[in-house]
């Protein structure tokens, strides 16, 4: 076992399985080894909330690594929703990303931590809008011990992989999500509503990103507070209990 410790952050090094390398931001908790958690990004890049977003989970006795995953259209993106100019290059950014490629760069971070003297073997992934997407997406293709997603957009598309997710998996539903239809979204419900490993929850009058900036001092334009404290508290919950 590593000596206990003050929680610590910093920037760390992963090797992408095609060559290169990529950062990773990484949130230690005050004792370890502990079970480790991959946070992954929305469009925005590995900005202000998504570490806080780490040093959170860190408080909470996980190590939280939030790699970049924009890193091969341009490393070290750091936006907000709150500028114009922003928003319109993250919208951009979207755009030009590899999701292929993005995967593969989450493999590697899973391996990682894996490899980590920090973790303690147990690994999980929490993803937002793009990463909720993702998340999805961990859970159905990798062996990640749990994963949660919030408004993943465009998960309705890829229903057909529900059978291969083998681990837990909870998912946060904005019910007016202006990017997930309302069809969608009982798509999304109906493929889970029997299965023991997945919990979706809809939150009635939220938008899509209602949990962007939640815990920080700025909080995203669909900001909702309400969603946001159930969903984390949801979250909590299932994360003690997959990973613990």
């Amino acid at each position: 076992m590593l000596p206990n410790r003050t929680q610590i952050s910093r920037s760390v090094t992963i090797q992408a399985t095609d060559g290169g390398s990529f950062s990773g931001y990484m949130a230690l908790p005050a004792q370890v080894p502990a079970p480790a958690i991959i946070v992954i990004q929305e469009i925005f890049g590995v900005n202000a909330e998504l570490r806080a977003k780490c040093d959170e989970l860190a408080r909470q006795g996980y190590v939280a690594i939030a790699p970049d995953l924009f890193w091969r259209i341009e490393p070290g993106i750091d936006l907000v929703d709150s500028i114009p100019d922003q928003l319109q290059r993250a919208f951009d950014l979207f755009g030009l990303f590899d999701v292929a490629k993005g995967m593969a760069d989450l493999k590697a971070t899973l391996a990682f931590l894996r490899q980590r003297p920090e973790c303690s073997g147990s690994v999980g992934c929490i993803g937002f809008c793009l990463g909720g997407k993702l998340a999805y997406m961990m859970a159905a293709q990798t062996d990640v011990d749990a994963s949660v997603s919030y408004y993943g957009v465009g998960i309705e598309a890829m229903l057909g992989d529900a059978a291969r997710i083998q681990t837990p998996l909870l998912m946060h539903i904005a019910a007016e999500d202006k990017f997930v239809s309302k069809e969608a979204q009982a798509q999304i419900v109906a493929a889970f509503k029997d299965s023991p490993l997945v919990a979706t929850h809809v939150y009635p009058g939220a938008d899509h990103a209602f949990a962007r900036g939640h815990g920080t001092a700025q909080p995203g334009m669909h900001y909702d507070a309400t969603a946001a404290h159930l969903a984390q508290e949801r979250t909590a919950a299932f994360l003690q209990k997959a990973l613990r």
